[in-house]
């Protein structure tokens, strides 16, 4: 349960934590935040972000271990990053740094989750020698399926067949594309935003990846692959019982560079709301 403690000291009783609080469970009380519904509190620590003098701490979190947002990378930065991400179908077969990868990961758990919920699964084969050995497993797996003409129907059903033979006939690897790593996303069945807290995950999680000159690809191949065809494969890679699976994300060394390409945006159009 979340603790509130209050640096009388400190505290002017603005009344900045209670205005920010959205399942509202502070209150001023004669001029000093109180915690009122403690059992209400989404440990979102809004309130201890919004203080002006670091007056407060919640959850065993305090301003000792904040810090200030300071150097943000600016508009054209940032906007540059976002128009020149790429799908990376062509990687390096070697792992990236772990210390990089460890970094992102690390970075990217902070994204925002419907109701501060943040009840994701997140799996991640971090090395290309493991990535190599569950790439041709699900090869193989396919392979008996569609010898015992097993393979369960679904308008991709044929193009998974084919994969599985041109691996074996080419050492082609449609699925994958040769990526050194691969990272499984799950939500909780429960969660109230289960369907959207996953993609808002690996946005996040790209962008932080390309920062760092790391390649991704949103792999709906592999999604469709073990959720379609080979379900039995989730429970291995450690998926609970409790979550749904919802998606896949390759990551790797690029093997080309790539440029800035200009394209067509989709650009929102105003709403015709009447007053």
């Amino acid at each position: 349960m979340a603790k509130l403690v209050i640096d009388m000291e400190r505290c002017t009783g603005c009344g900045r934590c209670v205005a920010d609080c959205l399942p509202q469970v502070l209150q001023l009380r004669d001029g000093t935040p109180a915690l009122v519904r403690e059992e209400s509190c989404m440990d979102c620590r809004h309130c201890l972000a919004v203080c002006p003098v670091g007056a407060l701490s919640i959850g065993g979190h305090g301003p000792a271990e904040s810090s200030p947002l300071e150097n943000l990378p600016d508009f054209a930065s940032l906007s540059r990053l976002v128009k020149g991400r790429r799908s990376v179908r062509r990687y390096k077969p070697e792992n990236i740094p772990a210390a990089h990868l460890r970094e992102v990961l690390d970075a990217a758990a902070h994204a925002p989750t419907g109701v501060n919920a943040r009840r994701l699964w997140v799996g991640v084969i971090d090395d290309v020698d493991s990535m190599n050995a569950f790439r041709a497993e699900v090869y193989d797996a396919i392979n008996d399926l569609a010898a015992r003409n097993a393979v369960p129907p679904s308008r991709r059903s044929a193009f998974f067949i084919r994969s599985a033979q041109l691996w074996n006939q080419e050492g082609q690897d449609a699925i994958f594309r040769g990526a050194p790593h691969c990272l499984f996303v799950g939500n909780h069945k429960d969660a109230p935003c289960r369907d959207q807290d996953p993609f808002i995950y690996l946005s996040y999680l790209e962008l932080l990846a390309a920062s760092r000159g790391l390649g991704t690809c949103w792999c709906g191949l592999a999604y469709w692959c073990l959720k379609l065809v080979l379900p039995d494969f989730l429970p291995r890679l450690g998926l609970p019982e409790s979550h749904e699976f919802n998606y896949v994300m390759l990551l790797g060394l690029p093997a080309v560079p790539r440029t800035l390409l200009r394209r067509l945006p989709c650009l929102p159009a105003p709403l015709p709301l009447q007053a």
